[in-house]
């Protein structure tokens, strides 16, 4: 048997097998990935938002890196978009790789930034039907309505418009009488509650004390615009608004995950006042307000009159 031709095909398979396993591991070192970190001078600390500037170059972390390749966050323009202002959940060392672990997976801490100069975040609470079986989500624009009770206009007391009578005018209830040849005090403006109780008592000079405090409150009302008259309507209190959050998720693809699938609440941007007319606005529809779901490219704003039986 010839040794040589034996101990030659040993040395082939060793060296195949020692080829194999380099080129293995060269094109695993080819198989790079981009992962994002942070500049060397810059650190973070916890609560506060990653912005742009504080990223530095991708780093290229090949698929052999081991566990961290899988922990990272990548470089992809999907991942910066998720990056973008999220609030750190521990403090990041100076030209760190930044990794998930990094972050509070519940997307909540991103609410603060998203907000507008001069708006505030307020929460409604909705259900599926409120919120349009739920398709509402962050990014959203939507028209806010609610059903309430809404005054009626208030209407004139009865001789309210009625001349006084020429002279004397007639006694008060409750005021003492003008003796004869008295002299005056020097006669006030009139306001025009009493100028309508005045009347009042030209056209019922019979009327006994209950009688003047109810006219009295009735004509004070009708000045202030108050009616104890109410009637059911719908009315749309804002337009075009957006939705920073539904639940606690403040992206669209953070809404369609599991846990967030379903929600009952969802976070709007308004101004101050418009706040306090929402917040009015729950109080008197019995916490229950409507969200009505905009075509993202129409940003119309329409004069909508208020709908009830009679303008069905």
């Amino acid at each position: 048997m010839n040794w040589k031709l034996i101990a030659a095909v040993i040395v082939g398979l060793i060296t195949g097998v020692l080829l194999y396993f380099w080129t293995e591991s060269v094109k695993n070192e080819q198989t790079a990935y981009a992962f994002m970190r942070l500049q060397p001078d810059r650190k973070v600390t916890r609560g506060q938002a990653i912005t742009p500037d504080m990223l530095a170059e991708p780093v290229m972390l090949p698929e052999s890196f081991g566990p961290l390749a899988k922990l990272a966050v990548p470089a992809a323009s999907a991942y910066q978009e998720w990056l973008k202002d999220r609030t750190a959940a521990a403090d990041i060392p100076a030209g760190s790789v930044l990794l998930f672990q990094y972050f509070d997976d519940a997307d909540g801490g991103r609410l603060t930034t998203m907000i507008a100069p001069g708006k505030r975040a307020l929460t409604l609470p909705v259900n599926a039907a409120a919120a349009v079986g739920h398709f509402v989500e962050p990014g959203s624009y939507v028209d806010i309505l609610g059903t309430v009770d809404e005054p009626v206009e208030p209407v004139a007391p009865a001789a309210a418009t009625q001349p006084g009578a020429p002279g004397q005018p007639p006694a008060v209830p409750g005021q003492a009488p003008v003796a004869a040849g008295q002299p005056q005090a020097p006669t006030q403006p009139q306001s025009p509650v009493e100028q309508m109780l005045k009347n009042y008592l030209t056209q019922y000079p019979g009327a006994d004390e209950n009688d003047v405090n109810a006219y009295r409150k009735q004509a004070q009302d009708y000045r202030l615009g108050i009616s104890s008259r109410t009637r059911v309507v719908t009315r749309t209190f804002l337009q075009n608004v957006k939705v920073l959050a539904v639940g606690a998720a403040t992206t669209a693809e953070g809404a369609i995950t599991k846990a967030n699938s379903t929600y009952n609440n969802v976070t709007v941007e308004v101004t101050p006042s418009e706040a306090e007319m929402l917040i009015f606005a729950l109080g008197q529809s019995n916490g229950s307000l409507n969200l009505v779901l905009r075509n993202p490219a129409d940003n119309s704003v329409e004069d909508l009159p208020s709908i009830n039986w009679t303008r069905m």
